[in-house]
């Protein structure tokens, strides 16, 4: 186990992974009164999808920091399109790049994984000291299509339905957003 963490330095927006007039012609809303709170639902919406399956829409560049080199990483976050290089701090003041001799890694398989090769040793009581930098994310024109229509059925939801409880009998959708999503969820061992 190893701590970590990770810091997006690109953005994408979210008109960029589905428009609202996408989302207003499955609203059926022919008005621009609400494009607002439509676009409000439709953030809330990609962030619960890439919380809740560990992913991202759109590309994204990112660098993932751990305290030291384990022997084997699993990447929690995806998919991961490429891996752009390695460094690691063998001083508080001084980073260096790790060669591609030391380490090895496959992409396709999710969650993404390295597996070092007798790395070196990073600075004691550093933390942050294995920085790995990465491009993660669907790409806006591959985004799945189950993973958009998930989105489409949250913000239909959260618009019809505008309060915390609704006083009907509840029933959730037997192929609803968790059915569409599942398939998509990158589940590492941290």
């Amino acid at each position: 186990m190893y701590s970590y963490s990770i810091d997006y330095t690109s953005t994408v927006t979210a008109s960029d992974i589905i428009t609202t007039a996408d989302l207003k012609d499955h609203l059926r809303v022919d008005h621009t009164d609400e494009d607002d709170f439509i676009e409000a639902l439709r953030e809330a919406a990609i962030e619960y999808v890439e919380s809740y399956c560990n992913i991202k829409l759109g590309d994204r560049t990112a660098v993932f920091y751990t305290d030291a080199f384990p022997n084997y990483l699993e990447l929690p976050v995806g998919p991961v399109q490429s891996l752009s290089g390695i460094t690691y701090n063998t001083d508080r003041t001084t980073t260096v790049t790790l060669d591609a001799t030391y380490y090895y890694y496959e992409l396709v398989r999710q969650p993404a994984r390295i597996s070092f090769i007798s790395p070196p040793q990073v600075e004691e009581y550093t933390h942050n000291g294995v920085q790995i930098a990465i491009t993660v994310g669907y790409p806006e024109a591959d985004i799945p299509k189950a993973i958009l229509h998930a989105i489409r059925l949250m913000v239909g939801h959260w618009y019809e339905n505008r309060r915390q409880v609704v006083m009907t009998k509840p029933a959730e959708l037997p192929m609803g957003v968790h059915s569409l999503l599942n398939p998509f969820r990158i589940i590492s061992e941290l």
